[in-house]
C-alpha cells in the first residue's frame, strides 16, 4: 500500500474515532476502569487493522461502532442503576479502619503491607494509627479520613491560636 493511501486511511480513522470518542462521554483517563483499559486494547488492535488495510473500513466501523454503542449503553445503565454501577465498576474496599489493617480488604485488592504504606505516604501519612478509615476506591485511589487529632491545622484554627497568643 502506498504512503498516500496509508495517510488517507489514518486521517479517516482519526476523524471517525474523534467523533465516536466525543459522543461517548467525558470520562477522563484518571477515571478509567479496568474495562476501559480492555476496551482501549481492543480498539487499538482494530485501528491497527484499519490503518494497514487488513480489514475494510466498513468492518472497522461496524466493530468499533458496536463497541462504542455497548460502552455508551453500559455507562447509561451504571448512571441509572446502583447495581449496574457496582457490577461494571466494582466496589470501594476498606483497607484500614481505626489504624488497623483490614486483611480481607487487602487480600481482595491484592495489596501487601508495603503497598498500603506506599498509598498512605502518598497521602502524607507516616503511621497507620493516624487513620480512622482508608478506602481503596474503584479508580485505585486511596481515600483517607484521619483521626481528628491527626488532621492538618486549618488556616482558621491557626488564626484563632495567633489571636489567643497575641
Amino acid at each position: 500500500m502506498d504512503l498516500a493511501r496509508i495517510g488517507i486511511r489514518a486521517f479517516i480513522t482519526y476523524v471517525y474515532l474523534l467523533i465516536a470518542a466525543r459522543s461517548s462521554g467525558k470520562r477522563t483517563v484518571a477515571e478509567a476502569t479496568p474495562f476501559d483499559f480492555v476496551l482501549a486494547l481492543i480498539m487499538s488492535d482494530l485501528i491497527d487493522d484499519a490503518l494497514w488495510a487488513e480489514v475494510s473500513f466498513a468492518r472497522f466501523v461496524a466493530a468499533s461502532g458496536t463497541l462504542f454503542v455497548i460502552d455508551v449503553i453500559a455507562r447509561l445503565m451504571e448512571s441509572r442503576s446502583e447495581t449496574a454501577y457496582w457490577l461494571l465498576n466494582g466496589r470501594p474496599t476498606i483497607v484500614l479502619a481505626n489504624g488497623r489493617k483490614k486483611a480481607d480488604g487487602l487480600r481482595r485488592e491484592q495489596l501487601n503491607d508495603d503497598d498500603l504504606a506506599h498509598l498512605l505516604r502518598n497521602e502524607g501519612i507516616d503511621r497507620r494509627h493516624e487513620v480512622r478509615l482508608a478506602v481503596l476506591e474503584v479508580d485505585s485511589q486511596l481515600s483517607v479520613i484521619r483521626n481528628r487529632e491527626h488532621e492538618p491545622v486549618t488556616s482558621r484554627e491557626r488564626d484563632l491560636v495567633d489571636e489567643a497568643l497575641a
